[in-house]
């Protein structure tokens, strides 16, 4: 069976989630250790499914480019998150990988054709984000997010860098 990547056609990940408890003292912290930053915002709270189970999801985001890809620092803030588990069971650190995905609902299937499940979706019917748990394997989740969600992800960063 093809890897994942190759079933899908996936790139390099464009992003790797960081999961933080306070992203507004872990921005400065990046940045003074790791150079990141500027920093782009988006905070959200969304209706969302996580484990099956209807949920609304709140985070505070921050995205910074490193190299041709970005780090997005996540402070979970409402409801059930993947961001949220992870903090509490380990603490801060490297919880997902983001890859833009151009079709979700194949990218489930492919999934889950190799034991992958769906963690947490977003929205509901027809999920743009998805998070599936590689927890098991890998250690982290793997994230998929539609293409139709990178205008605002990218103007939100870009407006940062302009100051």
């Amino acid at each position: 069976m093809d890897s994942l990547k190759d079933a899908l056609g996936l790139g390099d990940p464009y992003h790797i989630g960081v999961a933080v408890r306070d992203l507004v003292e872990a921005m400065p912290r990046f940045q003074e250790l790791l150079g990141l930053g500027p920093w782009g915002r988006i905070d959200a709270e969304v209706p969302a499914v996580f484990r099956g189970a209807e949920t609304v999801s709140g985070v505070r985001s921050a995205f910074a480019r490193l190299g041709s890809m970005y780090v997005e620092l996540v402070e979970p803030t409402v409801g059930d998150f993947p961001a949220k588990t992870f903090l509490d069971e380990r603490g801060e650190g490297i919880y997902h990988l983001g890859y833009w995905v151009d079709d979700i609902q194949a990218a489930i299937s492919a999934a889950a054709d190799r034991g992958l499940s769906v963690d947490w979706a977003f929205p509901a019917g027809k999920p743009q984000v998805v998070y599936l748990d590689a927890r098991a394997t890998w250690g982290f989740h793997v994230e998929f997010v539609s293409p139709k969600m990178r205008p605002g992800i990218e103007a939100a960063i870009e407006q940062a860098e302009r100051g």
